[in-house]
């Protein structure tokens, strides 16, 4: 079976479905078919552990039983009775794994056709605002010299106060970019989803909400950018930053950063009398 045809299976009986491309209906399936072998191997590693513990008498007294009537004739007919008993002796102990498996692939499947669904759901809702965002005058955009702060802006805005919508997506992003095939588990940065921030225009009547920033390499924002980002590199410590744009946030009152130059930015925040601490 081809990649496509399991991909086709899988969703065949998921309703909706037929509104996901084929190359993400694939994706899907691959990242869980990695998942379905690591439980039901989990699972079995677990199963004769505990007979080994639990049940070592039993496990021997199977054995010897299935040894002694192995040592029959050697007919066909005898030989598939033996498998028949082997099955029916081992069947209980490999068919819970599969069990398991196979529930939690559906369960997932239906999770990620309802994720997409709502993401699309509220793209089209939202678009509008979106285009009432960038169509505003350039005076009344927030100004950025440092991408990084710009970033930790939006994460507050867009996933932490839910103000600027709709909120970005990587998977439905995916799905929508036509000009290259996005890798959607990349350790490294998508250039379409940093572009898409870079280019985001933020209205400054938000800017009062901003109390507190809070970079944390676990963060919404940029898990959408490098999804399997372990947070151990300096893609988005705040290095720099100018005084004229901490100034834009009247309200911003204490900042938690990620930064490896951290004395030079402390004494830019301090300018700016908003409490400064590293991560």
């Amino acid at each position: 079976m081809t990649r496509e045809e399991r991909a086709e299976k899988w969703f065949s009986n998921i309703s909706g479905a037929e509104s996901i491309s084929i190359e993400r209906k694939i994706e899907i399936c691959d990242k869980l078919a990695k998942k379905m072998m690591m439980i039901i191997l989990g699972l079995l590693t677990v199963e004769f552990l505990l007979l080994f513990m639990v049940g070592g008498e039993l496990l021997t007294k199977t054995v010897d039983f299935l040894n002694h009537i192995s040592e029959g004739g050697h007919t066909g007919n005898h030989y598939r009775g033996v498998a028949l008993a082997e099955i029916i002796v081992f069947l209980p102990v490999f068919i819970i794994p599969f069990i398991v498996a196979f529930t939690y692939k559906n369960n997932c499947l239906q999770s990620e056709l309802a994720k997409l669904v709502t993401s699309r759901k509220n793209s089209d809702s939202k678009e509008s605002v979106l285009v009432s965002f960038q169509e505003g005058r350039e005076s009344d955009i927030l100004h950025f010299d440092t991408l990084n702060f710009k970033l930790a802006i939006i994460q507050v805005l867009m996933y932490d106060l839910h103000l600027l919508k709709p909120e970005f997506d990587i998977y439905a992003f995916a799905d929508h970019y036509e000009e290259e095939k996005i890798d959607t588990d990349s350790d490294i940065i998508i250039e379409p989803a940093m572009n898409f921030f870079k280019e985001m225009e933020i209205p400054k009547n938000f800017a009062p909400y901003v109390e507190m920033l809070y970079m944390d390499g676990g963060n919404d924002l940029y898990m959408n950018i490098i999804p399997q980002w372990d947070g151990e590199d300096d893609s988005f410590d705040l290095n720099e930053i100018t005084l004229e744009e901490l100034q834009q946030f009247p309200n911003l009152k204490k900042a938690i950063i990620m930064s490896s130059n951290f004395d030079k930015v402390k004494e830019v925040f301090e300018a700016a009398n908003i409490a400064v601490e590293p991560l």
